[in-house]
């Protein structure tokens, strides 16, 4: 009687073994398969940057890097005035943005 309940006990643990052997080889199928297409990805995200970084170098070669102490004194005085103006724009459009918003927490209040 105990070689019955032992050969089924041995069976029973023999075929789980196989079901968790077979999910387990899934499961690493399945995990070499998203690496590798992580591996695809990241191959490609390592090109597009390395053209953006070339992109940036030539883009950075050729603007002038600011102004040098041999310039002549009246362009250093258009560029600040032209910075200045800029920032004038800027600070207009954001009042603007913000008196918009304003007026409208105003209409929520009343």
């Amino acid at each position: 009687m105990w070689f019955w309940v032992w050969t089924l006990l041995i069976l029973g643990s023999l075929v789980g073994a196989f079901f968790l052997a077979r999910y387990l080889w899934r499961s690493a199928e399945g995990l070499m398969e998203e690496l590798g297409r992580a591996s695809r990805r990241i191959g490609e995200s390592s090109d597009r940057l390395q053209e953006l970084s070339d992109r940036a170098r030539e883009a950075a070669s050729t603007q002038h890097a600011g102004p040098s102490l041999f310039d002549d004194v009246t362009i250093h005085y258009q560029r600040v005035n032209a910075q200045r103006a800029a920032r004038a724009g800027r600070k207009d459009a954001r009042r603007a943005r913000h008196v918009v918003t304003w007026q409208k927490w105003k209409h929520f209040n009343d």
